[in-house]
Order: structure tokens, then C-alpha cells, then sequence
């Protein structure tokens, strides 16, 4: 084995994350208070978060996975199909993964 070449074949390969094919679309949102630990003490933070099932937005075209219209939606930057923390629309994913089957190395 050459290891000489390894740092030359390393510097080609680029890491790059794959594109974000659906984003988050959420019909309520709501504000969710959260302890944050910190050094000197606790304190209250508060972030929002999608409130019910989601929807699958894609990202280059903003239509909605399951053919509901996409007016009232909040939109997350935030990958539907690597957000394991909401609850996902029945019909987004279905739509989701039969595209996933139909295209080639999706």
C-alpha cells in the first residue's frame, strides 16, 4: 500500500451534504419553553416548533408532497426526511418514499 498518496486522494474527494430535497411545512407552530443549562445557572429559553403532523415541502418547488395547497404552511429550514422529532403527514410520506423508489439513486 502506498501511503504516500493518501493525503493526494483525500484533498479530490469532496464532502459535501447532500441537498435538502423537502423541507419542514407546518400548519401550527407554537412556542415551547426549554431549561438551557448553562455554567452559572439555568434559564428559560423559548424556541417554536411544529405543532401536529408535517408536511413535506420541496425544496426547489415548494409543492407539498400530499397535493395540499401549500397557503398557510410555515416553512422550516429544516430536512423533512431527517427530522425524526415530528409527527410527518401520512400522505407526504407515502408520496415521499415512492419517489424515492422511482428515482434512481435517490
Amino acid at each position: 500500500m502506498d501511503m504516500r498518496s493518501i493525503s493526494e486522494d483525500a484533498a479530490g474527494i469532496e464532502r459535501r451534504r447532500p441537498r435538502m430535497r423537502y423541507k419542514v411545512g407546518a400548519e401550527q407552530m407554537e412556542q415551547v419553553p426549554s431549561l438551557t443549562q448553562r455554567p452559572d445557572g439555568i434559564f428559560r429559553s423559548a424556541r417554536t416548533a411544529p405543532v401536529g403532523a408535517t408536511h413535506a415541502v420541496d425544496a426547489a418547488t415548494d409543492a407539498v408532497a400530499c397535493g395540499i395547497t401549500f397557503h398557510g404552511l410555515d416553512v422550516l429550514d429544516q430536512d423533512w426526511e431527517e427530522a425524526f422529532f415530528v409527527e410527518k403527514c401520512p400522505g407526504c410520506f407515502a408520496a415521499v418514499v415512492a419517489h424515492g423508489e422511482a428515482s434512481p439513486g435517490a
